[in-house]
């Protein structure tokens, strides 16, 4: 009988060698308790998303369409991923690393924001509110902060007034909302274009090569946003007021 390789050839791999993987992980993690059946699938999640659970006493795993070409090696950490998330299990910091390396690859970058703006159905309100309009706000920041070079992004205010996420880019979509709790004449003008200047922040990050989904408020992007002529008066109204 033939015996599977983890690592047997190059190109796609089918899902009866990725269900080898995961049962040649689950081994190697030495898990005490007897290995249940362990089925893999293929799902078109609208992103990068994967999961795992326990049903009738089967482990069942769900893996991003977008890993149909993923090399062995990539399979594996992700395996050992969602065993390690599963079981309480601290996670290798080379198998993260190896994870996120190929998650934040160009070409995984642009198969994510493809399938996200194909897939994912993004609701927006109108921009111009009851007290601000967001595109007036978003052309005065543009002009005056990135030289008019940002391209079309779409905007509008959350369908809720939410206190915990106060504005939005969403890169697949190319749009930004911000939430409706600043649509209110209480709120500083330049509270509100603060919260906006944050977003078109992360939208002109995103397009670097070296952008890094994990650590969109680098030390870089924080020296970038304190160049925001009201950058300390608008914290300060924040942390008072929310």
């Amino acid at each position: 009988m033939h015996q599977l390789s983890l690592f047997e050839d190059k190109g796609a791999l089918t899902l009866a060698r990725i269900q080898y993987i995961f049962v040649e992980c689950y081994r190697e993690l030495r898990i005490a308790r007897s290995r249940p059946s362990i089925h893999v699938e293929f799902y078109p999640f609208v992103g990068i998303n994967h999961t795992i659970r326990f049903r009738n006493g089967e482990l069942y795993a769900r893996i991003s369409d977008l890993f149909r070409e993923a090399p062995p090696e990539i399979i594996k950490a992700l395996a050992m991923i969602l065993f390690c998330k599963l079981f309480r299990r601290r996670i290798p910091t080379r198998i993260t690393h190896a994870y996120r390396a190929f998650v934040n690859s160009v070409e995984m970058k642009e198969k994510s924001l493809l399938t996200r703006s194909q897939r994912g159905r993004k609701l927006l309100s109108d921009p111009k509110g009851l007290d601000y309009n967001l595109t007036c706000l978003f052309d005065k920041l543009n002009t005056e902060y990135f030289g008019g070079q940002l391209g079309h992004i779409s905007l509008g205010w959350s369908l809720r007034k939410s206190r915990r996420i106060l504005g939005h880019f969403d890169p697949s979509h190319s749009s930004i909302t911000i939430s409706r709790i600043f649509d209110d004449r209480r709120v500083p003008e330049f509270v509100i274009s603060y919260v906006l200047f944050h977003e078109m922040l992360h939208a002109q990050f995103s397009t670097s090569s070296n952008f890094d989904l994990k650590n969109r408020h680098s030390s870089h992007f924080k020296k970038e946003e304190k160049k925001f002529k009201w950058y300390k008066e608008s914290n300060d109204w924040l942390k008072e007021n929310l």
